[in-house]
């Protein structure tokens, strides 16, 4: 999301294009409270209020996402399964999280650029 959202972030070029083929094949991308939550973090540090509210408020009215809230039942499965089940790994808890939702909605690539969804197992959207 920060990728897609900055255009200061190295990948953000490659992240709009692939999020472009991705919506115009018919995609839909699922996300979660925790990921808008660390992206509007991002945001702050990295650009200013003003824009960390707009990016945040466009994603949450584009129909082109589909939201999930981060239950407690969900954040659970994430930290037991993805978290506590690899300590070798850096797993953020928004990542494991992400891990778990795509577990559940049997989701097979991520719109990601971080190399722990692969790790993970999944693909990554190109």
């Amino acid at each position: 999301m920060l990728a897609l959202a900055s255009t200061r972030d190295q990948y953000h070029q490659r992240a709009k294009d692939i999020a472009l083929r991705f919506q115009r094949a018919g995609g839909r991308l699922v996300g979660h409270a925790l990921v808008l939550g660390e992206l509007h973090g991002h945001l702050l540090r990295r650009i200013d209020p003003m824009s960390a509210r707009r990016v945040v408020a466009a994603l949450l009215h584009d129909r082109s996402y589909h939201w999930r809230d981060a239950s407690v039942e969900l954040i659970e499965g994430g930290f037991s399964r993805w978290i506590e089940r690899y300590p070798d790994q850096r797993f953020s808890l928004t990542d494991a999280v992400s891990f778990e939702l795509m577990r559940e909605e049997r989701l097979t690539h991520a719109f990601a650029f971080d190399r722990d969804f692969t790790t993970a197992g999944y693909a990554l959207l190109e």
